[in-house]
Formats: structure tokens, sequence, C-alpha cells
């Protein structure tokens, strides 16, 4: 059932605090490959706190170590969005700094995590310089584009199980790991976050949810894992067909 997919948690990409193996640094000699880790700065961080706020100024960037992170920005009716979840191997900031600017949004972390942070100078001196770099950078942006465009799709449709479906579809890049033919995802959010995620409530997320256990498209496993069992019913939901 779920061949065609790419699981970003069943390949065998590590990222570790040595900068050899994050993505954004591929190519450096021994000597930079040092020079960079004596200039990073490797920080601990407990579920869901604070990386940076808006306004913070863009003078570093992130990337992620282990755990995962979140993007939120605060609604005009106080609601919080979730935009983006970020896992082991992505970064952000990149841009903000090209930009000379702000964080515009929330970052917090969604599991205890390990993140590596990166000033300015060293960013434009051992990323900006590098082809391959750059083209790491406008990867992320393309992935980033394509998963804005998810998240626009979900939230303009007024139909809850479109919502619904197409979020459990986008949780599969972060979270699927694929056991015999179904998907598990063993989530760090919540209903809640989920629904922030969906633009629905908590009480419409859970409810929407026992809906697809009970037609057979999803099962629970605990409290976080949610078992996809039948991707094409809810890749039909999506498309209508």
């Amino acid at each position: 059932m779920a061949e065609d997919l790419n699981l970003k948690n069943s390949n065998t990409e590590i990222v570790t605090e040595d900068p050899r193996t994050w993505s954004l640094f591929k190519g450096l000699t021994e000597e930079e490959y040092i020079e960079l880790a004596s200039s990073v700065r490797i920080l601990d961080f407990t579920r869901n706190q604070t990386v940076f706020r808006p306004g913070d100024s863009a003078d570093r960037m992130y990337i992620v170590i282990s755990g995962r992170m979140k993007i939120t920005q605060l609604m005009p009716d106080g609601r919080p969005q979730i935009l983006y979840i970020y896992n082991p191997g992505d970064f952000v900031g990149g841009l903000n700094i090209l930009s000379g600017d702000q964080y515009l949004y929330l970052g917090e972390t969604l599991e205890d995590s390990k993140i590596g942070q990166i000033g300015k100078n060293i960013f434009s001196e051992f990323a900006l310089t590098r082809v391959d770099s750059l083209i790491e950078i406008l990867a992320k942006s393309f992935d980033r584009i394509r998963w804005a465009e998810s998240l626009i799709s979900r939230l303009s449709a007024s139909n809850a199980e479109i919502k619904v479906a197409g979020l459990l579809i986008s949780l599969i890049d972060s979270y699927g790991i694929k056991k015999n033919d179904k998907i598990h995802l063993k989530l760090s959010i919540n209903r809640e976050e989920m629904g922030s995620y969906a633009g629905l409530t908590r009480e419409t997320m859970t409810r929407k949810l026992n809906e697809f256990r009970n037609k057979g498209y999803i099962g629970f496993k605990g409290h976080r894992t949610i078992v996809i069992k039948d991707l094409p019913a809810l890749r039909r939901i999506i498309y209508l067909v």
C-alpha cells in the first residue's frame, strides 16, 4: 500500500552533533569541519520549550539534531496555527539571515530536542559560498513551499473529513514508519495540536479520528500512535474519487 512513499523515519541517514552529518555543510575540508564545530552551539531543549520568538533578530539559524520543533503563528482570533514541523536534519532561519529580517513566527520544541545554533557569520562563510549548500537551501525551500501549499489546501477546505485526511497524509513525512502494509505515526503532537494544524477544534479532530477508526481507515495504538491502515481511502477523501 505504501510502497510509493518516501518515509523520512525509515531512511538510514543519521544526524549527530558532528557537522559532518549535516546535509547543509557537505564537502568541507577537515580543517573547515573543525572550525565549524568549534563555532556551533549545541543546545538541549525540553518539550514545549521556546527556541525563538516573533521579533527575535535573525542573526542566527538552527539545525535540528534530534527531536522535533514546530513553527507556530498566532492568528487574529488568538488561535495558534501550526505552520511547519521540523525533523532531525532540518534547518530553520537561513532565509531570515539572507533577508536580514527578524523571526516572524514562534519556534517551540515538540519533544526533548538537541538543536545546533549557528551564527550569521559562520552561516555566510560555510554555506553561502558553496554550491552544494545553496542547492540544499533551495531544496529545503521548495519542500516548505509544497508543505505550505498543502497547509493552505487543508485550511481552505470546508469539509472536516478532507482536513483530517489531508493532515494524516502530511504527517507521514514527519512521523511515518512503515511496518508491513501499514504506516505507524508515533506522534509528538496531541489532539489539540493536530486540530491546530488542520484548522479544527480538538473536539472535531477527535470525533473525526474516531469515525475514521470505525470505518477501518486508521487504528490507535496507545495515546500517541495512529496506524494508517487504508491510505488509498484517505486519498480518496481528499480528491473525492
